[in-house]
């Protein structure tokens, strides 16, 4: 049973807070999120990373960088983690958005018990 409360507690969470970890010119152009990763991933720190993206006409993500003075972690091996992991999110196309649409993301990573 406490699994269970477990589960439905991220669910609701990370449901809720998903709106919050991305920003920018997609949000504010109302550009949907197609795929439904976490905001939150393990690594061998915690901390959150920040990372600017380009997302180009067909949805796919063409280029990330991660924001230094938006961040807490440091880690070089932490940022590539995170930075592979926002690579894989899609938004919806449309050639009515910007050529390069731009946005943040923030990640959480955290270090597993």
């Amino acid at each position: 049973m406490k699994k269970l409360n477990a589960i439905l507690f991220f669910a609701l969470f990370l449901t809720t807070t998903a709106f919050g970890q991305i920003s920018g010119d997609v949000v504010k152009d109302n550009r949907k999120i197609t795929t439904e990763l976490p905001y939150v991933i393990e690594g061998h720190i915690t901390g959150k990373i920040t990372i600017q993206i380009s997302v180009d006409a067909l949805g796919d993500i063409s280029s990330s960088k991660v924001l230094d003075d938006k961040s807490t972690i440091k880690s070089t091996p932490a940022k590539i983690k995170a930075l592979n992991h926002v690579s894989k999110f899609k938004f919806e196309p449309g050639t009515w958005f910007p050529k390069f649409h731009q946005g943040e993301i923030v990640i959480t990573m955290v270090r597993p018990n």
